[in-house]
């Protein structure tokens, strides 16, 4: 009877040991770490996988870290197939953290990858993405970088890390451009990556501009000033980053460390005209300044701010400018408009391209330095 019991009970346990049928030896794998794509021929796609590279035991000359192993194919699924032929070991797909773009293939246009891009389940949706300026993605994945040897991982740490310290660039994953590809009213932009050739012939990765899109095609770039705008215009929160003003008493740069912004699109539809009114709430630290003037005073507090609104006006603007000449709505002054005016947006959204070079701005900036930061008094030098 007891035993009857014990297999009754035990019986359901069987279902919870996991099974091992898609076990994978660690000796057999190989890592993929970072993804790119280019174009060629015949209307063929040239994918390149970037793996972590088998440690080798013994000394000797010192091995690189990571490997590059590229394939052609008619389509993704083509193409990483095909890199098989060349690879001895099977792909571990799931780590992926970069995908680069070719600007060659982005200037082509991307709206026949854009399906397999978001249905293929070896490429991660949250991957950073990159389009490589002047450059092919294969190129920018075979480089390696200074600190850290693997240009994949070093891609992601550059985008992330450069957001809170400089303050230019905006990461953007993959699964936010394909949305943004098929939503009405707003554009995809993806920072670019150029690879620079220094001292003693050697090459490096480095972070440059932002390449706009229209309806799946690279259209131009940012520069960095247009980029910081586009950054303040991104619809979540603001972290760090920093602002250069002027020394309102003799012109020295001054630096203002950025703590936290928002910004806010009201749209008005006014005359037959878009008039589009942009909010920005801004805090931040007196960070550093060149000159000797005492900065930190009631006086000259609430001019920096109003410098510090200054800059981050010109920055916006200077974004929405290039982005109205290259006719592409990467701020989603489309998508207030639909949110606020549902119904006249149906008759708006056919003429768009007419109507989003003519946008007029109106702004709200609102900036203080709260805090600077060890010390209050200017430091000077005994001479």
């Amino acid at each position: 009877m007891y035993r009857r019991l014990l297999v009754f009970l035990l019986f359901p346990c069987l279902f919870l040991i996991p099974g091992c049928w898609d076990r994978a030896e660690i000796n057999e794998t190989a890592i993929a770490v970072a993804l790119g794509v280019d174009t060629a021929s015949n209307d063929q796609i040239l994918f390149t996988v970037q793996l972590l590279a088998a440690e080798q035991e013994g000394a000797g000359e010192k091995q690189p870290s990571f490997v590059t192993v590229s394939a052609f194919g008619s389509t993704l699924t083509t193409a990483a197939g095909n890199i098989m032929l060349k690879n001895p070991r099977s792909i571990l797909w799931q780590h992926s953290a970069v995908m680069v773009l070719g600007e060659d293939l982005a200037e082509k246009g991307l709206s026949g990858l854009a399906d397999e891009l978001a249905r293929n389940r070896n490429i991660r949706q949250t991957d950073a993405l990159f389009v490589a300026r002047k450059a092919t993605a294969a190129e920018v994945l075979s480089i390696p970088t200074p600190v850290d040897k693997i240009p994949g991982t070093a891609l992601e740490s550059m985008i992330r890390i450069q957001d809170v310290a400089a303050g230019i660039y905006s990461q953007t994953l993959l699964h936010e451009f394909i949305s943004r590809t098929a939503a009405p009213g707003i554009e995809p932009a993806v920072p670019g990556i150029a690879v620079v050739e220094r001292e003693h012939g050697k090459k490096y990765l480095e972070l440059s501009g932002t390449a706009v899109f229209r309806q799946g095609k690279l259209l131009g770039w940012l520069n960095e000033t247009e980029s910081r705008g586009y950054r303040w215009l991104r619809p979540k929160m603001v972290l760090g980053g920093t602002i250069t003003v002027k020394c309102p008493a003799c012109g020295q740069p001054v630096l203002i460390q950025n703590v936290r912004s928002q910004s806010q699109l009201k749209p008005e539809l006014r005359a037959g005209h878009v008039v589009m009114h942009i909010k920005v709430r801004g805090e931040g630290f007196f960070y550093e300044q060149r000159c000797l003037h005492q900065l930190v005073t009631p006086e000259m507090m609430p001019i920096l701010n109003q410098h510090v609104e200054g800059v981050i006006k010109n920055q916006i603007t200077s974004a929405v400018v290039k982005a109205q000449a290259l006719n592409s709505d990467i701020f989603g002054f489309g998508a207030a408009v639909r949110r606020k005016y549902p119904d006249q947006w149906a008759a708006l959204e056919p003429r768009w391209d007419e109507i989003f070079p003519a946008i007029k701005l109106e702004f709200d900036v609102d900036a203080h330095i709260r805090r600077t930061n060890l010390r209050s008094q200017t430091a000077r030098l005994k001479y």
